[in-house]
This record gives C-alpha cells, structure tokens and sequence, in this order.
C-alpha cells in the first residue's frame, strides 16, 4: 500500500509560535506517551467495597459519581494523538476537520463535577507551613500520620502507598455504630486517593498534595467550590506540559479527555481522525523498519 504524503502542519505559525518545541515536531519517532495511570483507589474499592455510610459521605460531597462510572479502560494511542494535536498557545484541538476543546460544561455533564462556586485556592494561611505542619493537619483530620518523614516528598506532598495502607487498616473498623467522626476520616482520606491517583495524578505517579487538606476539613463545604474547573484546569496545564518537547508523561484526569472523544456532538468525527491517524503512522512505521536510511528502527506496535 502506498502510503500518501502527510503534511506535517502546521500551515501557518502566525500564531502558534512554540511550534519549534511542540511534539508535533518528533510525531514521526512513533512514540506514544507513557501514562501515569494510578490505579490503588480502584483496587482498594475492588477489595474494600465501601460502607454505606461512606457511600453517604461521598454523595453529600459530590464525588461518588465518579466510583459509579469506574475505572475506564484508557486508549494511549488515541490519547496520544489528542495530545499531539493540543496547542498551549491556544488551548484548543487543532484538526483538519476544525477546532475543538475541552469545556466545563463537558465535565460537569459527563462526571458531575459542579462548576459554579468558590474558587479551589492555595489558603494564604497555609504559605508557612512546613512539612510537619501538613503531617499535623493530616493527622487532626484523618487520624492517620506516616511513621516516617520520608513519606513526603518536598513540604507538601505525600505518598500515595502510606495512605493506601492506613485506609486497609482504617476499613476493617468500620461499622453502622461508628461515631461520625470516624466516617468522616475515612472519607477525608479515601478523598485524598482520589486526589492523588485519579482527579489530580501527576508525573511522579505515587504522590498526593496535602494542601488539599484545608478544603477537606469541612466535608459539608465541598460542594460549595468549583470542583470542575480546577480538574480541567490541572488537565489543560498537563497536556500543554505534555505536548511540549519530547516529553514521554502525560498525567491529569486522563477519562476526561478520553471520553470526551466518544459523547457529545462531532464525536464520531473526531474518533474517526484519531483512528485514522493511527493508522497512517502504523503504515508509515512499518515501511520504516526497512529504511535503513532513516536512522532509527522503529519498534510501534499498532493498537
């Protein structure tokens, strides 16, 4: 099969002018990105099914629609080509077929994350803290405090595999008797696991932020701040970290924008162009393993 000439793009730099650094720029070494996918959340719910009164806790909150759509089953490939086709210049998908992007209206359809309300901020309060501080607060609001300071990593975040444990531990006690206080420590720390490996997952791949702490204190404000908005704005920061360079990460609430390729209007189209893009470069690869000419041997297999 003859495989017909790509344009490399884009036509114009007038005003994407990070071309020079964009992945776009190596689309050819036929790399995908590697995913910082952190799955300890759903194993724990997978082994731990969680207490109804959990259940309760995490409904008046705003975050157990995201446990009922469950873990999705990620196509890095397809992924990888959005993430080619993102541009930080203007935060919009470009595509032979037009330009899109990702809206708050998407995530607070899809996930049901509200995004009207207080704005997710850094306290001002919470500028002096040091390490100890945050393993103090961490220990007045879940009962939990690592046994060892090597559990964070730099003043403010933790490790994922501490918090894991503790909830393990934390679950057997659980009971229709226990006092509320202790649900609501269950739950602040059941929140922090998803913080860390599902809404706000970040390159390291194991580490969680313990600022979020001071928004957990009170269970019963949580639905009073703009929840959505933060999580699409971590993401669009991810992918434009993502898509610059030969950067081989990507991290963010990943479901996002993957499932954004499949429901709303256009969808069709746009899996389509991914899927045929795929292709293209499958084909392109293939040739290439026998082109000695160009430098490199490639190894992409085709999803």
């Amino acid at each position: 099969m003859e495989v017909p000439h790509v344009h490399p793009g884009p036509a114009s730099r007038e005003l994407l002018l990070l071309q020079g650094n964009h992945r776009s720029s190596y689309i050819w070494d036929g790399q995908c990105l590697c995913p910082r996918r952190i799955d300890n959340m759903w194993e724990f719910i997978r082994d731990h099914p969680l207490h109804p009164r959990i259940v309760i806790r995490l409904q008046d909150a705003g975050f157990y629609e995201i446990i009922e759509i469950a873990r999705l089953q990620f196509d890095w490939a397809l992924i990888t080509v959005m993430i080619e086709r993102w541009r930080p210049e203007t935060h919009i998908f470009h595509l032979p077929i037009g330009e899109a992007t990702i809206m708050l209206e998407d995530i607070e359809v899809l996930f049901g994350f509200p995004i009207d309300g207080l704005l997710v901020a850094y306290s001002h309060a919470l500028r002096g803290y040091k390490g100890v501080h945050y393993l103090h607060m961490l220990q007045q609001l879940t009962g939990f405090q690592p046994s060892e300071v090597i559990a964070l990593s730099g003043v403010s975040r933790l490790q994922l595999m501490p918090v894991l444990q503790n909830l393990e531990a934390m679950d057997a006690e659980i009971t229709d008797a226990s006092p509320a206080e202790d649900i609501d420590r269950h739950t602040r720390l059941l929140l922090l696991l998803m913080f860390g490996g599902v809404l706000f997952p970040n390159t390291s791949g194991n580490l969680v932020s313990l600022r979020f702490l001071h928004h957990l204190e009170r269970l019963d404000d949580l639905l009073s701040y703009s929840w959505g908005a933060t999580v699409l704005g971590y993401l669009y920061r991810q992918m434009c970290r993502a898509c610059m360079g030969t950067q081989r990460d990507v991290a963010g609430f990943l479901p996002l924008l993957q499932k954004l390729q499949y429901t709303g209007e256009g969808a069709t189209t746009l899996h389509g162009y991914g899927r045929r893009v795929i292709d293209l470069a499958a084909e392109t690869l293939r040739h290439a393993r026998d082109d000695k000419s160009l430098g490199y041997e490639a190894a992409y297999v085709p999803p």
